[in-house]
């Protein structure tokens, strides 16, 4: 129940960032801000979702520094390619569609091989039970931020 209740509130901060106003230039304070607050949030949910004791959560937020870190990168460029998307929208081509499109595969496709990467190393380090679950929590908040996101981003014209 608990887990339930904290994926709630990491989709209803998903939402704010992506509020209905998302094509307007948002300043990056903002973004960083509210990118803080998620992260915030799905740190609590992960550690909730978890259940590992205080001896084996040191060893797991250590190698998940590095994973969020990882997986910051990508945001980063996720972002980047939604922002061209909004600049372009009333302008669009096809060429820019193209770029558009393909960057969002490529990035997906960095997504669920970062994933893999870490589930490998869980694996090693902590055991494949651990893995399996870190898997299974990082792919359903993967899941529901993306269904938020894709909720308020307006089709390609």
């Amino acid at each position: 129940m608990r887990y339930c209740r904290y994926v709630l509130v990491l989709v209803g901060l998903a939402c704010l960032i992506t509020c209905p106003g998302w094509a307007q230039a948002s300043s990056d304070k903002y973004m960083d801000m509210m990118r803080k607050d998620l992260r915030k949030q799905k740190q609590t949910i992960v550690d909730q979702a978890m259940e590992l004791d205080a001896a084996k959560k040191a060893e797991f937020w250590a190698i998940y520094a590095d994973y969020q870190t990882a997986l910051d990168a990508i945001w980063d460029q996720r972002i980047a390619n939604i922002n061209k998307y909004a600049d372009n929208i009333d302008k669009m081509t096809d060429p820019i569609a193209d770029q558009i499109a393909t960057k969002m595969m490529e990035l997906e496709g960095q997504r669920s091989a970062l994933r893999n990467k870490y589930f490998k190393v869980y694996k090693e380090k902590m055991g494949v039970r651990t893995a399996a679950r870190f898997l299974q929590v990082e792919y359903s908040l993967a899941c529901l931020i993306d269904l938020q996101l894709s909720a308020e981003i307006p089709l390609f014209k």
